[in-house]
């Protein structure tokens, strides 16, 4: 069997016990479902591997012509599996697929034989009408316990009653499921649990530098700090290993990182490692307080890893730890997702975060996530997970944690802002055509499998579907359910109708105020782009700025327009250090809503496109997309818009009197002096104009540049 074939090739001559269990159960029986519930780092993904060889693969390991698609909760996993899989599979012929781009895009994705997506992205394609979703025979779906998640749980399960109406296998992958009977039974699948592990993963807490194991053993870890984390993270390093440190905020990661040392416990060698590290951190994408902190705690061995990190710093900095170079990252638990890095102990600082109701324990589910990164096959010998005591008392609950059963999972699509945007999703789609098939299709969820009250569901969609009418996304006329070319577009375009209808209300008084404050103020009340920035105390100042533009000061108001002076800041080539300082938003923050920004935008442009009234505010928007792209002035867009010129350059060309092209056109050899001649070359090239570099040299040194 091509299976059994492809895995001698992969050097496994033998199964692990779960994988060995799956597979006697029927995994390669193609009409069967499976939901599978094994710990961290026991064989998840090659569980998922095995079916998706049986499906596209023959006896002869050749193409099928079926196709499988692996769905992942992130995009930065989404490409570490697409380049994992491409090395192991095209040998075979098969052709690997990543999905993770924007959402208004149909993808020709007919060629590839494995597709790696994420929920949203699937959903988005599926709403695009591809063709190719009867080809598909098996899809894979990691961490399939997100299911439950409460922002984006109703995708997914949405998602998987599409796909369950559909003859193809799923396969749902958990090592946290509370509830894991109804979700198989739900998904039709045979349910497999294991406990078993290929490395020990010892539990345990830490008190006054004591590791008190949960199998009555302890350790005493050498006094050499006031700090006893310190001492932990001391003794973790004295053995060579690395560790995560889970903090409950942002700002407790960074504030731990900057507590620790461990340059005294290293070779010569790796602190030079290190000083390199730092320098390219220095030399990314982003400047400020955020990145000069960063480099200065890995020159100490130490490194933070969070939301507010630009993708190349959360990238350099993973890289470095995947190669042992940085010892210790101090993270929040978004780091427990999916990536598999090197770990001795998962140290869980925090079991309290805060919330809307105050401080909160963080969930079961979430802090078995964390301490599963310890002990990764093939990276540590074994691992432990410690919960950091705060005083004595404290260790009944963290016992429970450690131990406890993680929470069950619950449907969380009958709420009006998560049934919305995917009922008009099924209806443009042509999934469902009549009231009578949506019911047909919300009575085939996981909410209905859980609950009793679908009244109360149906209730919810009776409203949508009459605000649907009202705002004209659907056609009023007849019992057929029918998208306008509005509801099909804002469908496509995969935002909220709550926000197309919030757009397009805003939209209307765009000739009555700024464009720029107007657009921005909109787009940044729309619940794409929540969460919205915490308000300073006093609000006066921002209040008469508001009311000076000609708006009333109602408090939503008042908290959008706070967000939309984020984005003014931005535009107006404020650093990402003053940015920050400001608005609380550090660079890689700000470069994630500058993306939904972004989108919102361009969304924002269809939306006019479709009522007719592009071509009015054509230059505006054109002007604004260049800018927000930037972050540049509007006195600068006309040199954005040169291939090779970005903010800074824009800049440095514009003070020295070089405003357009045709200025630069009539001095290249002023733009060489600016910029340099390799930059100068290629922006020359492009508007056509001869360039001699040998004249450049002599000007230059006459010193008789002109402007």
């Amino acid at each position: 069997m091509s299976v059994f074939e492809v895995l001698k090739d992969f050097g496994i001559t033998e199964l692990r016990p779960p994988q060995k269990k799956v597979l006697d159960n029927g995994l390669l029986d193609k009409t069967k479902n499976f939901l599978v519930c094994i710990p961290t780092a026991s064989g998840k993904t090659l569980i998922g591997e095995m079916a998706f060889i049986n499906n596209l693969l023959n006896e002869n390991k050749e193409p099928t012509g079926k196709k499988a698609i692996f769905i992942v909760p992130l995009k930065a996993l989404a490409t570490e599996k697409f380049e994992e899989f491409k090395e192991k599979y095209e040998k075979y012929g098969l052709k690997i697929g990543i999905s993770i781009g924007d959402f208004d895009s149909k993808e020709d994705l007919n060629k590839y034989d494995l597709i790696i997506t994420t929920s949203e992205k699937l959903d988005s394609l599926i709403r695009h009408k591809i063709d190719w979703l009867k080809d598909v025979s098996c899809v894979v779906v990691d961490e399939i316990h997100l299911i439950g998640d409460g922002e984006r749980g109703a995708t997914l399960e949405v998602v998987l009653t599409i796909l369950k109406t559909l003859n193809l296998q799923i396969i749902g992958l958990s090592a946290t499921v509370g509830n894991p009977g109804e979700l198989a039974d739900w998904l039709n699948a045979k349910l497999i649990i294991d406990t078993w592990r290929p490395i020990e993963l010892r539990k345990a807490t830490f008190f006054e530098n004591v590791i008190e194991y949960t199998n009555s053993e302890e350790k005493k870890v050498e006094n050499e700090h006031k700090n006893p984390l310190n001492n932990l993270v001391i003794d973790t390093a004295k053995e060579e290993g690395s560790c995560l440190i889970f903090c409950s905020s942002k700002r407790n990661a960074v504030g731990e990182a900057k507590k620790h040392d461990v340059r005294k416990y290293l070779h010569p060698l790796e602190i030079e490692k290190l000083n390199e590290v730092a320098e390219d951190l220095l030399e990314s994408d982003s400047e400020g307080k955020t990145v000069k902190t960063l480099s200065d705690c890995v020159r100490k061995g130490i490194a933070f890893h969070h939301a507010g990190l630009t993708t190349k710093q959360r990238k350099i900095v993973e890289t470095a730890y995947k190669n042992r170079i940085v010892k210790v990252i101090c993270c929040t638990p978004t780091l427990s997702a999916g990536l598999n890095l090197p770990c001795r102990r998962a140290i869980i600082r925090d079991v309290k975060r805060f919330s809307e109701k105050g401080m909160k324990f963080i969930p079961v589910m979430e802090i078995q996530q964390c301490i599963g990164r310890a002990g990764r096959p093939g990276l540590d010998p074994y691992g432990e997970g410690i919960i950091v005591l705060k005083k004595k008392g404290d260790i009944t609950e963290a016992l429970n944690l450690l131990n406890g059963d993680p929470e069950h999972i619950y449907s969380g699509i009958a709420n009006y802002k998560s049934l919305e945007k995917h009922v008009l999703g099924l209806i443009a789609s042509d999934i469902t055509r009549t009231k009578t098939e949506l019911f047909k299709f919300l009575k085939n969820t996981f909410y209905a499998y859980q609950y009793d009250d679908f009244q109360k569901i149906k209730r919810t969609v009776e409203e949508i579907l009459f605000d649907f009418k009202n705002a004209k996304l659907l056609r009023p006329e007849n019992e057929i359910l029918e998208v306008t070319a509005l509801g099909c577009r804002v469908s496509e375009l995969y935002i909220s109708p709550s926000s197309a209808i919030h757009i397009l209300n805003g939209l209307a008084g765009l000739e009555d105020y700024s464009f720029e404050d107007h657009i921005l103020l909109t787009l940044s009340g729309t619940h794409e782009m929540k969460p919205k920035l915490r308000m300073p105390d006093n609000d006066s100042d921002i209040r008469n700025e508001l009311e000076s533009l000609g708006y009333e000061s109602d408090d939503e108001l008042i908290d959008d327009f706070f967000y939309s002076r984020l984005f003014k800041a931005w535009i107006s080539e404020k650093s990402d250090e003053e940015i920050h300082e400001h608005y609380a938003v550090e660079p890689g923050i700000l470069r994630y809503k500058l993306e939904q920004m972004n989108w919102m935008m361009y969304s924002a442009k269809e939306l006019l496109r479709i009522s007719g009234n592009l071509k009015d505010y054509w230059n505006e928007f054109s002007n604004i997309d260049v800018r927000l792209k930037y972050g540049a002035s509007e006195e600068l867009v006309e040199l954005l818009k040169i291939k090779g010129i970005g903010r800074v350059k824009a800049r440095k060309l514009y003070d020295v009197g070089l405003k357009s092209r045709e200025d630069i056109k009539k001095n290249p050899y002023q733009l060489a002096a600016q910029l340099g001649n390799k930059t100068a070359a290629k922006v020359l090239k492009i508007l056509k104009v001869p360039y001699d570099v040998n004249v450049f040299e002599q000007k230059k040194g006459q010193q008789t540049l002109i402007l």
